[in-house]
């Protein structure tokens, strides 16, 4: 060997005797994304009452009204109403479906997403552990 090329193995050697208290070791999944995934977004109670009650009466069966002149001017009022935004009203009711659509499909995605990086993490970790033990073996004896 000329004086100019080094052994690799007493440069790991050094290396290892070097860096030996700086002992490498994986990182451990986060807890966070365990706690994410036992409360899914999909089941918080905001989400299902929005589910529930986004749907606002559109006709006059629907409106509730009491009897009595109240009533009746309860009605006439809502008829009147309907005859004139009726179709604002129509383009407001599709707007709102389709941001209620679109938030369940945000918390799926997010559900999802929390899966995958949870998943990602536990891999992860396991090729850091295979790589500390990669990095931890002592090199082999070509003697």
């Amino acid at each position: 060997m000329e004086d100019s090329e080094r052994d690799p193995r007493d440069i790991l050697e050094q290396l290892t005797a070097h860096h030996a208290s700086l002992r490498w070791a994986p990182q451990v999944p986060s807890d966070a994304l365990l706690q994410m995934d036992e409360r899914p977004v999909q089941s918080e109670s905001s989400l299902a009452f929005v589910h529930a009650n986004w749907n606002l009466p559109r006709t006059l069966d629907q409106i509730p009204a009491s009897p009595g002149i109240r009533g009746r001017f309860i009605r006439m009022f809502a008829r009147l109403t309907l005859r004139v935004m009726g179709r604002r009203l129509d383009e407001e009711q599709e707007l709102i479906a389709a941001l209620v659509e679109a938030t369940g499909i945000l918390a799926r995605r997010c559900d999802e997403l929390t899966a995958v990086l949870a998943t990602y993490q536990v891999q992860e970790a396991a090729n850091q552990a295979r790589l500390a033990g990669w990095l931890d073996a002592s090199p082999p004896d070509h003697s």
